[in-house]
């Protein structure tokens, strides 16, 4: 998606995404085709700067922003950022089919039926996902993504007050998801992906998204998970969160098409997902795997910094955002 900047295609960009504990990102050159990792990182924030995915304290943040690309030896300034926070909706519409050239006002007319907030406010981009037919004609199934213009404005200060171009703003959530696909057979699968504040829930039919939900992590945990991230009881509780919604998300799933689901991929920010895909297949039953979909690239750094070495499976979404702003 492409919120508040102008999407440009770089010969090196940065792929960066955030939560309440920490900024992660890595930096690629080259094409989509044959990306190199040229840096990357993750940098603890102090407690406040960021709290749900949205910043909080914009200076404090732009300041830990410079010291991050400074230390981890990033030198390109042109980034494409991945939110993730309670401020991005997304919803599925349908809509009369209309001449291509018609779409576009054509949506923006309609989608305040389905945002439950005045679109004036927010800033709204779409997916096409097909065509259908029904009784009374032709229609479009889009997915409507929307997102507080407000909370983007925040991301684009401070990250313009760290000497950096935003290039394009996606969805961590749709990042994830593009990662998943590249990693799927087709059939009918859940992608679960979470970070320190938010999860969220996706399925897929083949290669076509039919549902995504969100839910909140931090919240709903009521106590300091942040300070003992890493603690094996904090993520069985995240996965338990995850589980309940992904009971209620597979069950409305197949009341609405009649499929269940056949597989459940897990992403998350570092190795502490592959606690929660345990504990999931415990808990469901299901097929639980954590999909590697950029490992390729650990063979492909440039240099190895020191006393740290490159794991995609803790970057993926990053890679996944700065993949979709390198060159064809």
């Amino acid at each position: 998606m492409k919120f508040g900047s102008k999407s440009i295609r770089s010969k090196s960009i940065i792929g960066l995404d955030m939560d309440s504990k920490e900024i992660r990102a890595v930096e690629l050159k080259g094409s989509k085709k044959k990306p190199t990792v040229t840096a990357w990182g993750r940098i603890n924030l102090p407690e406040g700067v960021v709290k749900d995915g949205r910043i909080i304290q914009l200076d404090k943040f732009s300041d830990q922003l410079s010291q991050f690309l400074l230390e981890n030896s990033f030198k390109t300034r042109d980034v494409i950022l991945g939110v993730n926070n309670q401020d991005v909706i997304i919803r599925f519409a349908s809509f009369p089919k209309v001449p291509e050239d018609k779409i576009k006002s054509m949506i923006k007319f309609q989608a305040q039926d389905y945002i439950p907030i005045p679109l004036e406010e927010m800033e709204l981009d779409y997916i096409i996902l097909g065509e259908k037919n029904t009784e009374v004609g032709q229609y479009i199934d889009v997915v409507l993504v929307a997102a507080r213009k407000r909370m983007l404005n925040d991301f684009i200060l401070t990250f313009t007050d760290a000497r950096l171009t935003i290039n394009e703003i996606d969805t961590t959530m749709l990042a994830l998801g593009r990662a998943a696909l590249s990693q799927s057979s087709g059939g009918v699968f859940a992608l679960v992906c979470f970070n320190y504040d938010i999860g969220n829930i996706l399925i897929f039919k083949d290669t076509i998204l039919g549902m995504a939900r969100s839910v909140s992590i931090s919240q709903s945990l009521n106590m300091p998970l942040l300070k003992d991230i890493h603690n094996k009881k904090n993520m069985e509780i995240i996965a338990d969160i995850l589980f309940n919604e992904i009971k209620a998300s597979v069950s409305y799933y197949k009341s609405q098409t009649g499929y269940d689901i056949d597989k459940i991929f897990v992403l998350g920010p570092d190795s502490n997902q592959r606690l929660v895909a345990s504990r999931l297949k415990d808990t469901t039953g299901l097929a639980v795997k954590v999909p590697e979909p950029y490992k390729y690239l650990e063979k492909h750094v440039l240099k190895q910094q020191k006393n740290m070495t490159f794991k995609a499976t803790d970057y993926v979404a990053s890679i996944s955002l700065a993949l979709r702003g390198l060159e064809v």
